[in-house]
């Protein structure tokens, strides 16, 4: 017995193909990890003004943070006028993931340097934001740093 290909029958075929590739793909995306840039991302984007005015105070002074990384470390140096009363924090924001994101204090050597250390850390791009306080203006930097 032969089987008898009309057009109704593509068209049913063609149904079940789309609906069972639609079912296939939500299944799929409900499956993937969610993750936000920020757990309280709401309430970061209502302080966005304080940072923006941050970055201009930061580039209309001519104040930068420079950061470096080699293997073991990522180092950070804030310009000499302000080494004496910064205080503030580095944070390592991994775009990949939000679980590994780290904040830590910004705590200065003799120098006026500060090394993090990248053990522990996941190889790859990371964003490394620095916020800081000095003479009671507010800074921000970033720069992108890749892990080895």
């Amino acid at each position: 017995m032969k089987m008898q290909f009309n057009w109704g029958t593509g068209i049913a075929v063609t149904y079940a193909v789309f609906a069972v590739s639609t079912l296939g793909f939500v299944a799929f995306a409900l499956g993937r990890p969610v993750d936000l840039v920020s757990a309280d991302y709401y309430a970061r984007s209502l302080a966005h003004d304080e940072r923006m005015a941050a970055v201009r105070d930061a580039d209309v002074l001519g104040v930068r943070a420079a950061l470096s990384a080699d293997g073991s470390a990522i180092v950070l140096t804030l310009p000499r006028e302000q080494r004496p009363s910064a205080r503030g924090t580095v944070t390592l924001y991994r775009p990949s993931s939000a679980t590994d994101d780290r904040v830590v204090p910004i705590a200065l050597d003799v120098t006026g340097t500060q090394r993090i250390a990248v053990a522990g850390l996941a190889r790859g791009k990371w964003i490394v934001k620095i916020d800081w306080e000095a003479g009671g203006r507010r800074f921000h930097s970033a720069a992108a740093v890749r892990v080895p």
